[in-house]
């Protein structure tokens, strides 16, 4: 049967699942699979509720893979789209399923059929999210481009620049959310959480939980008084 493609020109996010590879080897047994399949749950509510299908989110899951899509690729979709993205990376790190996250735009084709994905700004998206050493969520080049193309200056939708933890790929016009809007009395309730994965997370993955908290750290704000 040949494959049907479905065109969209959008904002493009994409998401992988830290340490899923992990969480896959022990599936087998039935409590982690029960404990994989809760936190999965609770990730995927968030994506269904009733705000996010009012306002046409769709979504793709395939193995440690989730990409979403906003009705359009203009700047009116913008602000709604990136709220989505804020709660899910925030979100999984409450349910301790940590997510890396990439933003993009333009043209994509996905198959009707099966969970396939093709065009330039899922690759870029997809290429960044892999490309970080730590749970973030990330601007990619084109989305940087094309929100200040539109007057739009990520920087005052809570994204910074600076020492962002990429491993390969270039790092300029790639912006990083802070995990905060706004400011605080309190340190981000995010560290609690982060800590205790860290103290479990094997050796070689302990340093991605230190440079997200370094980066939480860095760039959150109290309020006076």
């Amino acid at each position: 049967m040949p494959v049907t493609w479905k065109r969209r020109e959008s904002w493009v996010a994409v998401f992988d699942i830290l340490g899923f590879a992990k969480l896959v080897e022990t599936a087998e047994h039935d409590f982690p699979r029960a404990l994989l399949t809760s936190k999965l749950d609770d990730l995927l509510d968030s994506l269904g509720s009733e705000e996010q299908q009012l306002g046409g989110l769709e979504h793709l899951v395939f193995s440690d893979t989730i990409v979403i899509f906003s009705p359009s690729s203009g700047p009116p979709h913008y602000p709604w789209f990136l709220r989505q993205c804020k709660n899910l990376i925030m979100e999984s790190i409450r349910v301790r399923l940590p997510l890396r996250g990439a933003i993009s735009v333009g043209i994509t084709f996905s198959a009707e059929e099966d969970p396939i994905v093709i065009g330039a700004p899922f690759s870029e998206a997809f290429g960044y999210c892999e490309d970080q050493d730590w749970i973030g969520l990330l601007l990619t080049p084109s989305a940087t481009r094309a929100l200040r193309t539109a007057g739009l200056d990520p920087r005052n939708h809570h994204f910074v620049t600076g020492q962002i933890p990429l491993r390969r790929l270039p790092a300029a016009n790639v912006l990083a959310y802070r995990f905060q809007d706004g400011a605080s009395n309190f340190e981000s309730p995010l560290l609690p959480w982060l800590r205790e994965m860290r103290q479990f997370a094997p050796d070689h993955a302990k340093k991605k939980y230190d440079n997200t908290i370094t980066h939480i750290n860095d760039h959150y704000r109290l309020t006076d008084g």
